[in-house]
Formats: C-alpha cells, sequence, structure tokens
C-alpha cells in the first residue's frame, strides 16, 4: 500500500498540482503523537492542517488513478476494435 506521502510524488511527477504539506510544527506533531510523545493537542491547528493536507492527496489520487483506470479502458477497447476491423478487411474478398 502507497503511504500519502508516495501518492504526493506520483501525482506531482504525473504533472498535477498538488497542495503543499502545512507548516513543519504539524510534521513535528504528527511524528510525536505516532511516538506517544505530543505535547501539542491532537485537534490543533496543525495536525487539523495535516490531516486535511492527507484528505486533499487520497481524494487527488483516487480521481488519478479512476481517470488513469478510465484512459486505459478507453485505450484497450479503441485497440479491440482496431483489431476486429483489419482482421474483417483481411477476411473481406476482393
Amino acid at each position: 500500500m502507497l503511504t500519502t506521502e508516495q501518492k504526493e510524488k506520483i501525482l506531482r511527477l504525473a504533472g498535477i498540482k498538488v497542495p503543499d504539506y502545512p507548516r513543519p510544527e504539524a510534521a513535528v506533531h504528527s511524528t510525536q503523537q505516532q511516538q506517544g510523545t505530543s505535547n501539542l493537542s491532537p485537534t490543533g491547528p496543525s495536525a487539523q492542517a495535516a490531516v486535511q493536507w492527507t484528505k486533499a492527496i487520497e481524494t487527488l489520487f483516487v480521481q488519478y488513478s479512476a481517470e488513469r483506470a478510465a484512459r486505459s479502458l478507453r485505450e484497450s477497447e479503441e485497440a479491440r476494435q482496431l483489431d476486429m476491423l483489419q482482421r474483417a478487411q483481411v477476411r473481406r474478398p476482393r
């Protein structure tokens, strides 16, 4: 399973504009919270900004994945139809 940071990188490489990670204190808080040493409120502004950023990245990645899958299906169907037409043309008597 991909991390949110990996998804962000994939989106950026695909040329999709993604929001910047929130202020550094949100990253420190997230790390401290995972280690159980947070002095900040888990619902403070920094933590909320990090959660919102994560949701934004996840939403963008789902959209990107759906668009990519749809494009792949279209291309596959086009290739199938082209193959059928080429086969029909070869079989047709002249």
